[in-house]
């Protein structure tokens, strides 16, 4: 049994009517007790003072409350990786190679232009035409490096609330990118998974998921 079935078990076993719950978890406010109340049932397990409230409720704990918690936790736990995967494969059916942009902050200032316009208006870049009309990924990494370097501090996606890029992914697969290095001007290393979106990280660490360039024989 899953935590709101318990919870509303117990009430219905002991006659408690919903208007009760609040003076039996010793709340004043009746209003904010029943709003967090019902986000537990909702699936917000966090609220560690309420459920230490309901343990101290003899009505309303039991013998089973533990375990409905648990099962709970697991199912949630289960639906989260469930739901990851679902994304997953919906953004690998919908994946189209392109440049994204790394930047030096990975929270934005300000952030209300992200939240309003997206994090791809910042982040993802087109691959220019010179480049996806070229029949060789090592002709194209070779123009797109000229690209990126030729008049590189007048490009747009420098203009970002993210700060200052300082790699560009040309994320040729899924789960596979080249990156080039802004400060150094060339692509530098490979990336063997998928980058987490948004997040300002990539530079240089030392993981069995990078490997150097290689040149074209």
């Amino acid at each position: 049994m899953l935590l709101d079935a318990y919870l509303a078990h117990q009430c219905a076993i002991h006659g408690i009517r919903r208007g009760q719950i609040p003076a039996l978890l010793q709340f004043k406010n009746s209003n904010k007790a029943l709003r967090r109340y019902d986000a537990l049932l909702a699936g917000n397990l966090h609220d560690e003072d309420l459920m230490d409230r309901i343990r101290a409720c003899p009505l309303l704990c039991g013998d089973g409350l533990d375990e409905a918690l648990a099962r709970t936790k697991h199912k949630r736990a289960c639906d989260a990786r469930e739901k990851a995967k679902v994304q997953e494969l919906r953004a690998r059916r919908a994946f189209t190679p392109h440049l994204w942009v790394i930047h030096e902050r990975s929270i934005p200032s300000p952030i209300f232009v992200v939240a309003y316009f997206g994090i791809d208006t910042f982040k993802r870049v087109p691959i220019p035409a010179e480049v996806t009309s070229l029949p060789s990924l090592g002709a194209q990494l070779v123009v797109l490096a000229q690209v990126l370097t030729t008049n590189l501090e007048d490009r747009a996606y420098l203009c970002s609330p993210f700060g200052r890029p300082t790699q560009v992914l040309f994320r040729d697969t899924y789960d596979h990118s080249y990156v080039f290095d802004v400060a150094q001007r060339r692509f530098t290393h490979e990336l063997h998974e998928a980058p987490p979106v948004g997040r300002a990280f990539l530079t240089l660490r030392t993981s069995t998921s990078l490997t150097p360039i290689r040149k074209e024989r």
